[in-house]
């Protein structure tokens, strides 16, 4: 096994978070294994700050230091987690608090957890620990329960993974900091239910597909990122909060204006975001060279995505939306082959109507911005696609949508020629 070996448990879109990490992981470190929960890559030197890397990630919920990689065995994960808790605990004073969570098991995870806890709890008894553990009705721990026993700080939460072939065993490092994305979605000072919004969580795993910002750099290159539909500005708050200066237009007064008191906020609230920040007002399917007069790096929009709806929309309507909204993607891609330089990606979402287990896409749009001079580009190489059998779709897209919502959100890379 490599020296240093580390399981990233991904979100509830796990292929955008396999997508996410496939652009910002460093070309030196090997994807060893992806399974619908957890992606396993092996790095040449250890990763430093797991809370600061992984704050850098939208998609991913925690990472897991793996100490062992095993055979699957039945007792497997209780005999290696007692080990594992033996070996770095064995002069605690006062009492262990630990959990076990497990990914991708194909039985059930209550009865696994049950005996493996139970087992551990034994074998650490025996050996003179004074322990406890945390699991409530053998679930998997809660992120709140984690910290609020200060679990990766004073005990220890070991999560197990079952790869394809092997089980991963390791110890949590690092859990993502919920408090921080709702603070940043619902305490900002403007938000506009109505319009649609951007989840600050997607924002950020949109513009880590630009693979412009690897995993483990702790300075930011100088580079902008610039969102053309910009509304409240989620994508130029995340931005600032990533190290991106930003630059943001929209044909809307009202929206830009509260666009700006989120910005204003955001740097109160994260006094280190000093980048430069430039708002306009403009039609995105007027936009010249004259508008955008820094260098661009990166452009992550999200295109309007139609009236909110309640109900499913009749067949008409739905295409009426469609013809509307492509309008506006294609005037802006028309204009966008003026003053975009060539290589720049645009990450971009589209919207997508679902309708009990179907969905209705944009047809045809992504060949129709290729006649503009960009090509569409996969956000997961294909090679890790076909190497670990993920299920994707025959578009070159990813779905990120919610089971309750009816519309959600269709994400595409195009990169100008």
């Amino acid at each position: 096994m490599g020296m240093n070996t580390y399981a990233f448990i991904l979100g509830r879109k796990h292929l955008l978070s396999v997508a996410e990490l496939c652009n910002v992981l460093p070309a030196d470190v090997k994807i060893i294994d992806i399974v619908p929960e957890a992606l396993i890559a092996g790095f040449p030197h250890p990763i430093a700050d797991f809370k600061a890397r992984l704050g850098r990630l939208g998609g991913t919920v925690k990472i897991a230091e793996i100490f062992a990689q095993v055979p699957k065995k039945k007792d497997a994960v209780a005999t290696e987690s007692s080990r594992y808790l033996q070996e770095n605990f064995a002069d605690k004073a006062g009492k262990l608090i630990y959990g076990v969570s497990l990914y991708s098991f194909k039985d059930k995870n209550e009865p696994i957890l049950r005996k493996t806890l139970t087992t551990i709890k034994k074998e650490l008894t025996k050996s003179g620990l004074k322990s406890r553990f945390i699991n409530h009705n053998f679930k998997n721990l809660e992120n709140a329960a984690i910290k609020g026993e200060k679990l990766l700080e004073e005990g220890a939460e070991i999560a197990a993974i079952e790869g394809n072939n092997e089980l991963f065993i390791g110890k949590t490092r690092a859990i993502q900091d919920f408090e921080s994305y709702s603070h940043r979605d619902y305490d900002r000072p403007e938000r506009a239910p109505r319009l649609g919004m951007l989840p600050p969580k997607l924002a950020q795993i949109m513009i880590n597909l630009g693979g412009f910002i690897r995993f483990n750099e702790t300075t930011h290159p100088n580079l902008t990122v610039y969102d053309p539909f910009t509304g409240i500005g989620t994508v130029l708050t995340e931005g600032l909060i990533m190290g991106y200066n930003v630059v943001g237009s929209d044909i809307n007064k009202e929206v830009l204006e509260k666009a700006k008191k989120n910005i204003t906020w955001t740097q109160s609230q994260f006094p280190e975001t000093k980048k430069n920040v430039r708002i306009f007002k403009k039609d995105a399917t007027q936009l010249s060279k004259k508008d955008l007069p820094e260098k661009i790096d990166l452009v992550v929009t999200e295109s309007y995505l139609g009236p909110p709806v309640s109900i499913f929309p009749t067949p008409e309507h739905l295409q009426l939306t469609f013809r509307n909204i492509e309008k506006i993607i294609i005037g802006f891609f028309n204009t966008a082959k003026s003053w975009l330089k060539p290589g720049t990606p645009v990450i971009i979402c589209f919207p997508i109507y679902r309708r009990q287990d179907r969905m209705f896409f944009m047809e045809n749009i992504d060949n129709k911005i290729k006649k503009l001079g960009f090509e569409s580009q996969p956000l997961i190489p294909k090679e890790i696609i076909s190497q670990f059998n993920l299920k994707t779709f025959q578009r070159q897209s990813l779905i990120y949508d919610r089971p309750d919502q009816i519309i959600g959100r269709e994400i595409w890379k195009f990169v100008k020629k």
